[in-house]
């Protein structure tokens, strides 16, 4: 990729200088040098760039909702973009009362997820991918396990409900 180009598609995507060296996560002095043509962009930044041209669309709907520091609100993982993210100590009595009440947005079809400034609104599709996982991770001598529930669904996709994992 040449300055030219990366100058182009930052105008393109309609960021300035600073917004786009913040969303790629790399100091602005650098992200200026790459579009003066003084410094030559890395591979994975390349990459990221390209990304960002296929999450357009995401990133303007962001934009339009007034949220004027949506750039530390949107983190662009591959061509996945994550929306909202938390993660915090809480003991099972927390997280026992916080997925009651998931549970129970989740079944009228609303979930409204806050935390500080940021707020997502979801509409739930009445058919939904549930998936349950537990993994094990041994990490400078300790062993750490997760479960894990995720909740999917593909917009405007109306498919069956299949047989799967219960609660014993």
């Amino acid at each position: 990729m040449k300055d030219k180009d990366l100058k182009k598609i930052r105008q393109k995507l309609g960021f300035n200088m600073k917004e786009m060296s913040e969303i790629l996560g790399t100091p602005y002095r650098t992200y200026q040098d790459w579009e003066l043509g003084n410094r030559r962009i890395p591979g994975i930044c390349e990459v990221a760039i390209e990304c960002l041209l296929t999450c357009k669309k995401a990133i303007k709907a962001r934009r339009k909702k007034g949220k004027k520091k949506f750039l530390k609100e949107v983190y662009i993982v591959g061509r996945e973009i994550i929306l909202f993210e938390t993660e915090e100590r809480k003991n099972a009595s927390e997280v026992a009362n916080f997925l009651r009440a998931l549970a129970d947005k989740i079944e009228s079809g609303n979930v409204t997820l806050r935390s500080g400034a940021k707020e997502l609104t979801l509409t739930l599709p009445k058919n939904l991918i549930f998936e349950v996982k537990v993994e094990e991770e041994e990490k400078k001598g300790k062993t750490k396990r997760s479960l894990e529930v995720e909740i999917e669904w593909i917009l405007g996709e109306t498919d069956g409900l299949d047989e799967g994992v219960e609660i014993a």
